[in-house]
């Protein structure tokens, strides 16, 4: 893929993380990109505004909008896959960042979902959970094994492996469900499942390029009639 056809392919991807970003939150931030690694890849993160915080403000009713308490932080690298013929996910990091003085210090993160497709620790799972939290249950498990206990957001809780992970969809229906943020356009979780159905088929495509011959089995099983490209039927 040439740096031109990436550039498109990342305003493709842009265009539909903004969709989502205007049917949800209030705001006239956006998601750009910009290339990177000498144009083989690309960031893509929240557009930057002068004396904002980086990221997404979510202004809750009960907040000042000048110093928004919630901050959603979201950022991506894509590059091409090897076929050229879309982009895959390289890294991100979509998480809840929270300031408790009302503007007098930095956001602080909460919780993030990370995805790192080439992992420097190769046990290390591809989709994890880091939670900014503290628990003595923890603290016991370690010290009784006579082991120094790791703050609890240096673990690596896993929810999905390299295909699948969490999406920044699938953050926003959290925040609602667990009522971190409820405070969403009228309309918007329509527009998230929208979304979020049209990138289960991306992975979907994804996923059948990667296992073609279980993907022709789980269709002849269904009753389709699968032809290889070497001729024949499945």
């Amino acid at each position: 893929m040439t740096e031109q056809a990436l550039e498109a392919s990342a305003r493709g991807f842009v265009s539909s993380l903004n969709d989502v970003v205007a049917a949800t939150i209030d705001t006239d931030i956006r998601f750009v990109a910009g290339l990177i690694s000498n144009g083989s890849r690309t960031r893509i993160g929240a557009s930057r505004k002068q004396s904002r915080p980086d990221g997404f403000p979510l202004v809750r009713a009960v907040d000042d909008p000048a110093a928004p308490a919630l901050l959603l932080r979201a950022t991506y690298i894509v590059e091409s896959a090897r076929s050229e013929e879309y982009l895959r996910v390289v890294t991100s990091t979509i998480g809840l960042w929270v300031d408790v003085t009302g503007g007098r210090k930095k956001h602080r993160p909460l919780v993030r979902l990370e995805y790192d497709r080439y992992p420097r620790a190769t046990d290390r799972p591809a989709a994890h959970v880091h939670l900014h939290a503290n628990s003595p249950e923890m603290a016991w498990v370690y010290g009784s094994s006579d082991r120094p206990a790791p703050d609890l957001h240096a673990l690596h809780f896993p929810v999905g492996g390299q295909q699948f992970c969490p999406t920044l969809e699938d953050f926003l229906l959290f925040l609602n469900r667990e009522r971190l943020y409820t405070d969403f356009k009228p309309g918007w979780k329509r527009a998230v499942l929208r979304s979020l159905r049209q990138w289960e088929e991306v992975q979907a495509v994804a996923t059948v390029k990667k296992c073609p011959v279980v993907a022709a089995s789980v269709l002849t099983k269904l009753g389709y009639t699968v032809f290889p490209p070497g001729g024949g039927v499945t």
